[in-house]
């Protein structure tokens, strides 16, 4: 009997630890750094003073990481975006806010990036909206319906 406890014991401490990576899908490979230009205001995807924005003209995106995102492919085909400069992930609602949180491995922080002739469309896995800059000042993200306009995709 004791010999058949150990043995469970000893099976749930090895699945356990793996169970839990399953459940919450926080296990992150080593991630590809992208950035993402808006195909319409031709700003990239930043966070500043704490909200999603799209950056002004002259950003070099290859010496400035406030415009570098980190994304990890998951099972079902869709990205996890980390922003670089602390690590939170890329979150929205289905009331069109997009923001940044601590991952948690949820579906409102999963984005399919699917191309098409316009360019890249993110479009989140919880609610079917997509990234989309706004064209007013400050240019501020939001996710909207898809519609197939420029301001809806990047590059």
């Amino acid at each position: 009997m004791k010999k058949r406890l150990i043995g469970t014991f000893a099976a749930v401490a090895v699945l356990a630890p793996a169970l839990t990576l399953v459940d919450t899908g926080q296990a992150f490979a080593a991630g590809n750094r992208v950035t993402w230009r808006n195909n319409y205001d031709g700003g990239y995807l930043t966070y500043v003073n704490y909200r999603l924005r799209t950056t002004g003209d002259g950003v070099d995106p290859s010496q400035s990481p406030t415009v570098w995102w980190d994304e990890y492919k998951q099972s079902d085909g869709s990205y996890v975006l980390k922003w670089h400069m602390n690590g939170k992930c890329l979150d929205s609602n289905r009331n069109g806010d997009a923001y940044l949180l601590d991952c948690n491995g949820g579906d409102y922080q999963k984005w399919y990036e699917t191309h098409d002739s316009s360019g890249w469309r993110l479009k989140d896995k919880a609610t079917g909206r997509v990234l989309s800059s706004v064209a007013t000042l400050p240019k501020r993200i939001r996710t909207v319906g898809d519609d197939g306009y420029p301001i809806e995709r990047w590059s």
